[in-house]
C-alpha cells in the first residue's frame, strides 16, 4: 500500500501536530509520501522526523502548473491513493483527478465554513472554492463535531468516517521550571500560578473570553499569572484589551514558540474558548502533561474534558463562566493535581497515534479492496 499525503506546507499548530503524528505512525506499517506545494520549515521538520518527503514547487498559490505536477508525480510514483489535509491540498487534488485513477481521501480537520472567519476576501473566495472541493472526495476522515458541515454539503453519511486526534502519551522530561522560564522569556516570579491558551490569535478561537476571565479573577488571585501563545492578525487587539483590563503587568504574549514543551512545563492550568473546535492539539498536549483544563464546550472536546473529571467545561462564549471555573482551579491546587491526572490517564487510553492510524488504514483497505476500487462513480454531486 503507498499513500501520498497532501498538503500546502504552510501548515503550523495542531494541522502540524496531526499530519506529523499521523504519518510517523503510518510510516511504522505501510509506505508513506509527505507531499507539500511549498517548501519550508514545514517540511524542513518533516524531514528532521525521518518522512519521506516531496515538494511540488508551486510558485503561488494560484499557480495551477502545479495540477500537472501533481499528476505526473503520483502517476509516476504509482501511489494508490491521495490523502489530502486543508483547503489548498483539497482544491489541487481535485483539479488533478481527471486522468488519476486514483481513489482521493480528505481529513476535515475543522467546520471548513470558520476557516477563514473574520477575513471577508478570503472568507468569500477560498471557503466557497474548498467547499466545491470537499464535494469530490471518495471518504472523509473528520474530526469529531464536524460531520454535520460536511453531510449539508451533500456528502452521504456512508463516505464519513469519524477521526480521533492522537498523541505519544510518553510522559515528557521537562527542564527546570525556572530554566524553561527563562528560556521563554518569562518574567514571571517562582511562586507563580500560570494560565495558559494556546492557540493561533484568530476570532474563532475567542482569546477576548480568556482576556475577561483573566480580569475577573486576577484580584482575588495576586499570584495568577496569564500566558498568550500564538501569533495572527489580531494580536495587537488583544495586548490592548489586555491594557484596558489592568492585565498589562500579568498577562504575557509569547507570539509562537517552537518549543511547546517549554510552554506546558511552565503552565499550572491549561485553557481554551474557541467557540469552534474538533479535538485540539492544545487540550492534547496538555493531557499528556497532565494539566489541569479549563475548555469551552464545543466540537470534540467534551470527550476528552469530561466535566468534574478530567477538567472543567464552561458554555462557549460565557466570559462569567469561564472565570469561574478558573476561580475554582486557582483557589484549589488538589483540585487541579487531581483533574490533571485523571485527564492524563483518559488520553492515555483513547487519543493516540496507534488509534488514529488504524481508523485511516481501515478506510485505505476499504477503498482498495472494494469492487469498483472504491472511487465514487459522480464525483460532482
Amino acid at each position: 500500500m503507498k499513500i501520498l499525503h497532501l498538503a500546502s506546507g504552510t501548515d503550523y499548530g495542531g494541522a502540524k501536530t496531526h499530519i506529523f503524528t499521523l504519518l510517523v505512525e503510518l510510516s511504522r506499517r505501510i509506505d508513506v509520501t509527505l507531499g507539500c506545494f511549498t517548501d519550508g520549515p514545514f517540511l524542513e521538520e518533516a524531514r528532521r522526523i525521518g518522512l519521506k518527503v516531496h515538494c511540488l514547487g508551486q510558485v503561488t498559490r494560484y499557480d495551477l502548473g502545479a495540477v500537472g505536477r501533481l499528476r505526473r508525480f503520483v502517476l509516476e510514483r504509482g501511489f494508490d491513493i491521495v490523502h489530502c489535509h486543508g483547503p489548498r491540498a483539497n482544491v489541487l487534488a481535485v483539479l488533478a483527478r481527471p486522468g488519476l485513477g486514483r481513489p482521493l481521501v480528505t481529513t476535515v480537520h475543522s467546520d471548513y465554513r470558520k476557516d477563514f472567519s473574520g477575513e471577508f476576501l478570503k472568507n468569500l473566495f477560498f471557503s466557497r472554492l474548498n467547499a466545491w472541493a470537499l464535494k469530490r472526495f471518495d471518504r472523509y476522515l473528520v474530526g469529531v463535531g464536524v460531520e454535520p458541515s460536511v453531510v449539508q454539503l451533500g456528502v452521504p453519511r456512508t463516505l464519513i468516517r469519524p477521526l480521533k486526534n492522537g498523541i505519544d502519551f510518553s510522559r515528557p522530561r521537562p527542564r527546570p521550571r525556572e530554566a524553561a522560564l527563562a528560556a521563554l522569556g518569562l518574567p514571571v516570579p517562582p511562586d507563580a500560578v500560570i494560565v495558559g491558551i494556546v492557540a493561533r490569535l484568530h476570532p474563532v478561537k475567542c482569546h477576548e473570553v480568556f482576556l475577561g476571565g483573566a480580569a475577573k479573577v486576577a484580584p482575588r488571585h495576586p499570584k495568577a499569572h496569564f500566558l498568550v501563545v500564538g501569533e495572527g492578525r489580531i494580536r495587537s487587539a488583544l495586548e490592548r484589551m489586555a491594557e484596558r483590563l489592568g492585565l498589562g503587568s500579568r498577562t504575557h504574549f509569547l507570539g509562537h514558540v517552537e518549543d511547546s514543551d517549554d510552554v506546558f512545563s511552565v503552565l499550572d492550568i491549561n485553557t481554551l474558548t474557541s467557540f469552534s473546535e474538533t479535538l485540539p492539539y492544545a487540550l492534547l498536549e496538555g493531557a499528556r502533561w497532565s494539566l489541569a483544563t479549563v475548555s469551552s464546550n464545543v466540537g470534540g472536546v467534551p470527550e476528552l474534558i469530561i466535566d468534574g473529571e478530567t477538567g472543567l467545561l464552561f458554555e462557549p462564549g460565557d466570559v462569567d463562566g469561564f472565570g469561574d471555573r478558573l476561580d475554582r482551579l486557582l483557589g484549589d491546587p488538589a483540585l487541579r493535581k487531581k483533574l490533571g491526572e485523571n485527564l492524563y490517564e483518559h488520553g492515555r487510553r483513547h487519543f493516540t497515534p496507534a488509534v488514529m492510524a488504524e481508523t485511516c488504514l481501515e478506510v485505505y483497505r476499504e477503498l482498495l479492496d472494494g469492487p469498483d476500487g472504491g472511487s465514487r462513480t459522480d464525483v460532482s454531486h
